[in-house]
């Protein structure tokens, strides 16, 4: 029974050190600006996670085009390794952390976040 306790908090360990890492990529000037803009365009709660993977998306698009536009040559990151996933899944981690917290910052303020109205029935 102890093994299988100690390899939970070795999964639940490394599933935060992953989150971790991808909080210090989302904690950045680009990353915050994607990530709020992100949160403002959340309608509810329930799109939390597929929100965080549009800005993931973003994200990688960002890293992609910021050389190109820079002078540089047009390079597709190399998708069939682990270590683009786990980057992604890092970054997926940590963008839907910041975008709950802005999100949840967002409902607090009056006016911003949109009415909840009745559905005639």
């Amino acid at each position: 029974m102890e093994t299988l306790i100690d390899q939970i908090g070795t999964f639940l360990m490394g599933l935060f050190a992953l989150a971790q890492g991808g909080f210090d990529g989302v904690n950045q000037v680009t990353g915050l600006i994607i990530a709020l803009i992100a949160a403002l365009m959340m309608p509810t709660w329930r799109s939390l996670w597929g929100t965080a993977a549009g800005a993931t998306l973003a994200h990688i698009l960002v890293g992609v085009m910021r050389p190109v536009l820079d002078g540089g040559a047009f390079v597709l990151p190399d998708i069939m390794t682990g270590q683009f996933w786990m980057t992604a899944l890092a970054l997926f981690l940590g963008y839907a952390v910041v975008i709950a917290v802005f999100f949840f910052i967002k409902t607090l303020l009056p006016g911003v976040s949109p009415r909840r109205t009745r559905a005639a029935h």
